[in-house]
């Protein structure tokens, strides 16, 4: 039988994966532009493809998908159910086994360093079109299992 998450807590670890990872990516002022209007920046949010200015094409996954992924490490990090193959199965009753620690912190430390790469992607994307986004400072920091990655433009 698979998981069922308490919304409350989704909620929870949502707020803190935008507070916490993607608005100190894109900086205070950009952060709220895009919370405030969204359909300035689909591509951002929702990825695509872009031309760069020397005409090459590159592939965006999106911000939605970054913020997706680190809410799952959250969910992972603090969840009391086993990871299979099927996804998160919680023990029900007592002599459900619980989840293996090395285990969970690998897909913890997956999750995260899918959702950095993701988010690295979207401040490059930042840094090769700051003339349409002037709100972003180029000022882009990740944080990656207690490594920061600064991006700077050009």
């Amino acid at each position: 039988m698979s998981i069922h998450i308490d919304d409350e807590k989704i909620e929870t670890y949502l707020r803190e994966s935008e507070s916490i990872d993607i608005k100190s990516a894109l900086g205070d002022a950009l952060y709220l532009d895009v919370k405030e209007n969204p359909e300035k920046y689909e591509v951002l949010l929702d990825g695509g493809v872009y031309e760069t200015e020397n005409g090459d094409k590159k592939l965006l996954t999106g911000l939605k998908t970054a913020l997706a992924y680190y809410t799952y490490a959250r969910i992972v990090k603090n969840g009391d159910s086993n990871i299979t193959r099927h996804g998160f199965m919680q023990p029900e009753n007592e002599y459900g086994s619980r989840p293996d620690f090395k285990e969970k912190v690998m897909v913890y430390d997956d999750a995260f360093a899918i959702a950095d790469r993701y988010l690295k992607e979207c401040v490059l994307f930042l840094n090769e079109n700051n003339d349409e986004y002037p709100l972003y400072k180029g000022e882009g920091k990740i944080k990656a299992n207690r490594t920061v990655y600064r991006v700077i433009g050009d």
